[in-house]
């Protein structure tokens, strides 16, 4: 009776640091370090961005996955896994709404990356083949059209935003660098 009382207290303590470290791991996004710095040089709000973006905002979201283009090398698979990492926080849905709105040859980029990041990242759950897990992401990066019937308005903003930037244009915030292999043309840059 003892033992089963001692049991029942230390489990009482300890469970709700067990639930808070468990729910602390799925909070944390991998952020490499080499990759702040870049966005720091790029003035890009790296940190800023990814915190919006893990609320589901279109515009976050577009900006982050827009940073491929200013990250390559080791660094891009870096970038990579954090947006792995981000897809549960965001949404599946959400995340394939906002790369369905982005250039075909970005949406190829982010595709050999993603695949790369999946063996990189420290989250099991994540290691999984993508479409198993985030299927419309992994429809949208095979230029498959993902529709959001909760966000229809903020998908048309996307559209309008990329119809205001001309092809081959600097975005804002965003230094102009070719992507780990990825020729000018892969890009979409001219």
């Amino acid at each position: 009776m003892r033992s089963a009382i001692l049991f029942t207290l230390a489990f009482a303590l300890f469970s709700p640091v067990f639930l808070q470290a468990q729910t602390e791991q799925k909070k944390d996004i991998e952020v490499s370090s080499a990759v702040l710095k870049t966005a720091e040089w790029a003035g890009f709000k790296y940190m800023e961005n990814l915190e919006l973006a893990k609320t589901g905002d279109s515009k976050a979201l577009k900006a982050i996955f827009d940073f491929h283009g200013t990250v390559d090398g080791v660094e891009s698979l870096q970038h990579a896994t954090t947006c792995i990492e981000l897809i549960p926080f965001a949404t599946d849905e959400r995340v394939g709404v906002v790369i369905s709105n982005l250039k075909p040859k970005l949406k190829k980029v982010m595709l050999d990356r993603f695949q790369l990041a999946l063996v990189r990242t420290k989250k099991e759950e994540l290691r999984k083949p993508l479409q198993e897990w985030a299927p419309l992401t992994w429809k949208a990066l095979n230029g498959e059209m993902v529709v959001c019937t909760t966000c229809m308005h903020e998908s048309a903003d996307l559209n309008k935003d990329n119809a205001k930037t001309k092809p081959g244009a600097a975005k804002p915030g965003a230094a102009q660098s070719n992507p780990a292999g990825a020729t000018d043309s892969e890009t979409g840059k001219q």
